[in-house]
Parts: C-alpha cells; sequence; structure tokens
C-alpha cells in the first residue's frame, strides 16, 4: 500500500462516507487530499488550487452538473488534467457517457484501496 508518488489530489463525489474512506486512504500514504461534494464546488476548488493539484477523482453520478459536465468544464480551464472517473457503471457505459472526452482512466465502484491507490499510483507516476 506504500506509493513512491506525491502530491495533491482533488476529490469530487457527493456520498459523503465514500468522499471520507477515499480522503482517509490516500492521506494515509501522505497525498494532500482536497475534497467537495459535487460539480460546481469541485471547479471551484480546482480554479483556486489548479497549481497543485496533479489528480482529480471524479464521481459521474453528482448533484446539479454530473460527471460528464464536470469533466468538461475542468478540461475547459486545463486540457491536461488528470482524471479518474469512479463509477458504479460499466466502463462502456461511462466512456459512453463521457462521449468525446476519452482520455481518462476510469475505477469501477465499489472498489478497494489497494486498487484505488494502485490506479492513482499509475496515473502521477
Amino acid at each position: 500500500m506504500l506509493m513512491a508518488v506525491k502530491g495533491s489530489i482533488l476529490i469530487v463525489e457527493n456520498e459523503p462516507f465514500m468522499r471520507e474512506a477515499v480522503e482517509d486512504i490516500l492521506d494515509t500514504v501522505g497525498l494532500k487530499v482536497i475534497s467537495t461534494g459535487d460539480g460546481h464546488e469541485g471547479i471551484a476548488a480546482y480554479l483556486s488550487h489548479q497549481d497543485e493539484i496533479d489528480l482529480v477523482i471524479l464521481d459521474m453520478k453528482l448533484p446539479g452538473m454530473d460527471g460528464s459536465e464536470t469533466l468538461r468544464m475542468l478540461r475547459s480551464i486545463n486540457p491536461y488534467v488528470k482524471v479518474l472517473i469512479a463509477s458504479g457503471y460499466e466502463e462502456q457505459d461511462v466512456r459512453r457517457q463521457l462521449k468525446d472526452q476519452q482520455a481518462v482512466s476510469i475505477l469501477k465502484k465499489p472498489y478497494d484501496a489497494d486498487t484505488l491507490l494502485s490506479m492513482v499510483n499509475n496515473i502521477l507516476a
């Protein structure tokens, strides 16, 4: 579970239990975490901290502005933003929802700490 990478992660997840669990997992390995509960908060946090955010973990099912729209806005701010989509949907369904926005990694919910850390490590390495 130890990771060699360091960095800051923005979590955009509307389920408080899930958000806190992901925060705890990432915090355990020394990553800095900023977390928000919806797409609008996520965009605001990214705008405030974009110079330090190395990765966005983005839930697809968010109130107000869904994951696809949030991703579109993040990409309009920074076309090279690294995003890990967390979703209970199958990968092909997520990719269909994202339409033209294909350059993302997808983490299938539910997932465990090792799977999360492995994906984060691969993206940040």
